[in-house]
């Protein structure tokens, strides 16, 4: 029996849905931001990079917010929480590896 591949194409109908992408400054969190736009969702692009999350949400079709959010520093993450109003339907957690490069998590 063959399987079907999935595409973002069968994406749902997301109007009124609220979702948050961490990591959508780029790569596959851009992407899967990108898509959950185009399907109707108010989504909200969580990165590190505010510029590069502007950027990125340029491109994209739907309606887009940015906001600094940075999951290896609490404080960041505190500040992301404590200013979120409304409901929140999806949270996608993709966010790239943490190399060291950056220095320890905090």
């Amino acid at each position: 029996m063959a399987h079907e591949r999935w595409t973002a194409d069968q994406l749902p109908d997301m109007a009124g849905r609220t979702v948050v992408v961490t990591g959508a400054s780029g790569g596959i969190g851009a992407v899967t931001a990108g898509e959950l736009s185009r399907a109707g969702a108010w989504v909200v692009l969580a990165v590190r990079d505010v510029a590069k999350g502007q950027a990125a949400a340029a491109r994209m079709a739907g309606e887009t917010d940015v906001h600094r959010l940075d999951l290896s520093d609490l404080a960041s993450v505190r500040e992301f929480a404590g200013g979120w109003t409304g409901h929140l339907d999806i949270l996608i957690k993709q966010c790239g590896n943490h190399d060291g490069a950056r220095g320890p998590h905090r």
